[in-house]
């Protein structure tokens, strides 16, 4: 109900009042109906244009009817924080328009509660929580009936049924507008628009998204948070092996652990990345939802059901022979690494033998493992259908080990120069370009034995990465004979099937298509493929 509309020509809340300086605030909660009609966007007020472009910034319509509405459509447990409201009259000669008064209980004030009085006439301008705001506007209208759910929204189980008690936070300044204190300002609506402008400015700069690491370790509702957590909380990823204590995403180069929470959660969002609607973008609200998501996208998978998700996690950083070696080095100098979030306590000399290690193997860096399991499973989605069994992994297995001792990711391996390493004293790995997709395409190249498309990988890494790659035909066909995965024997499976993973295996060329292209901006919108997160960063001193 649109208040203005209304009499008497004030409302009253009870809130609670405090102050911040110059600024006093007013809690309070609205009814979904009185905020969503009555609390104003600047530029909806007539003549405020100058106004909105200072104070508020564009909104992102599609992301508050989608995401933001998703949210609050799809039930389970949600919440919003407080919606940041300044009143704003419609000149500098309405000059009164709010008062409060206190509240008493058996004759006497009860501290901070008040009776907050405004008056009708006057904008309610939202300051912080816009695309809350409209998200609520578009849940209100669903709920009456203004703009009913669309079918695919109805078909997603979105319902509108309930309603909220929405919180709300009133600004005013000083005394500005307060009732009985026309003669403090002759320019009242200037001088709150100046302030707000200042509030708004702090409010959008020192506010902070939360870090990548954290938001994994709180999301409930995003498959590629839930995966990499349930693998720590069932303990089929060892903790103390798992960097997620840190708000950084990378690994320094003397750091115990081998890998790090979002570098998981990149492999989760790796293998699921032909299923963005049904599974990295949505969310999963409801605890229904996320027991039906992790069946089917972490104890199963949908193109490698009897491997699975989980299975197929644990055995890449817990099975293969270079991760094993890396625990092994570990025991060997007795590095004893403790339950996170406590931080180890190295000495020099264990220090100095973890950055050997680490600087003697790329699949001790972040960068190597994404590309290595990149690169594996792009291969297991490649292969016929058939094949796509637990016994595929011991058979991926050896040929990585076969790669492993024969040098192949050395650092210092005159192949990844240029694409992967930098060939400089320190042989920095180098985290921008396209070299790492190239490098992904050569090792499914290599595993998958296949001599398609190598003459276009090495034209397209000479010209997009490096004119000194020493990659060629020869050395290519040479990787290809001596690593290659031997495919186990299995039973022929029946014409029906066969003709499901011929279809399948023509859906993985168009996939292998995809992926070199630039649509890795598609990959999550949570959870960034950050090139950030695969730069090694040196040793803080202590």
């Amino acid at each position: 109900m649109e208040l203005d509309n209304q009499s008497p020509e004030t409302i009253e809340y009870k809130a609670i009042s405090g102050k911040f300086g110059d600024v006093r605030y007013f809690i309070t909660t609205l009814d979904q109906s009185d905020a969503v009609e009555n609390i104003r966007f600047a530029d909806e007020i007539q003549g405020s244009w100058s106004f909105s472009e200072r104070v508020q910034r564009k909104l992102d319509e599609n992301r508050a009817n989608t995401e933001i509405f998703s949210y609050l459509a799809q039930g389970g447990i949600r919440f919003f924080n407080s919606i940041v409201v300044v009143l704003l009259p419609n000149s500098n000669d309405q000059r009164e328009f709010w008062d409060f008064s206190t509240v008493s209980s058996d004759g006497k004030p009860i501290e901070k509660w008040v009776n907050l009085k405004l008056y009708k006439n006057v904008a309610r301008i939202v300051i912080d929580g816009q695309h809350r705001l409209l998200s609520l506007r578009r849940y209100w209208n669903a709920h009456t009936g203004k703009e009913p759910l669309n079918p695919q929204q109805i078909n997603e189980n979105f319902n509108c049924s309930e309603t909220f008690d929405i919180p709300v936070v009133y600004l005013v300044f000083r005394d500005l507008g307060k009732v009985g204190h026309a003669d403090s300002s002759e320019t009242v609506r200037d001088e709150i628009i100046k302030a707000t402008r200042n509030i708004f400015t702090v409010i959008n700069k020192t506010a902070k998204s939360i870090d990548k690491q954290t938001q994994l370790l709180l999301d409930d509702s995003k498959i590629s948070a839930l995966i990499p957590r349930k693998l720590l909380e069932e303990g089929v990823l060892e903790d103390r092996f798992v960097k997620w204590s840190s708000k950084s995403r990378n690994l320094t180069q003397s750091e115990p652990y081998l890998t790090t929470l979002d570098l998981v959660s990149q492999c989760t969002i790796e293998l699921l990345k032909d299923y963005q609607k049904q599974a990295l973008k949505k969310s999963f609200n409801s605890l229904t939802e996320r027991d039906t998501a992790l069946a089917n996208y972490y104890e199963s998978h949908p193109k490698l059901p009897i491997i699975g998700t989980k299975a197929l996690l644990k055995w890449f950083f817990t099975e293969l022979q270079p991760f094993k070696d890396w625990v092994s080095q570990l025991n060997y100098v007795g590095i004893n690494i403790p339950i996170q979030p406590e931080q180890s306590r190295l000495s020099a000399v264990q220090k100095t033998s973890i950055k050997e290690l680490r600087d003697s193997n790329i699949l001790y860096t972040i960068l190597g493992q994404k590309i290595l399991f990149s690169a594996v499973s792009r291969f297991l989605l490649k292969i016929r259908i058939e094949y796509r069994i637990p016994a595929i992994l011991d058979a991926v297995s050896l040929s990585i080990t076969k790669m492993d001792k024969d040098g192949f990711f050395c650092r210092n391996a005159p192949h990844w120069f240029n694409v992967l390493v930098r060939p400089n004293e320190k042989l920095t790995m180098i985290t921008t370009g396209t070299g790492t997709e190239k490098c992904i395409e050569l090792v499914k190249m290599i595993l998958l034995d296949s001599s398609d498309g190598v003459r276009d990988l090495i034209k397209r890494t000479k010209d997009d990465v490096s004119n000194e790659i020493n990659w060629n035909e020869a050395s290519i066909s040479t990787w290809r004979r001596e690593f290659h995965v031997i495919l186990p024997e299995v039973d022929f499976i029946d014409e029906q099937i066969k003709e499901s993973s011929e279809s399948d295996d023509s859906f993985a060329e168009v996939r292998d298509l995809l992926d070199s292209s630039e649509e890795d901006e598609e990959e999550s919108d949570e959870i960034e493929d950050d090139e950030d997160i695969f730069k090694e960063t040196e040793e803080v001193k202590d």
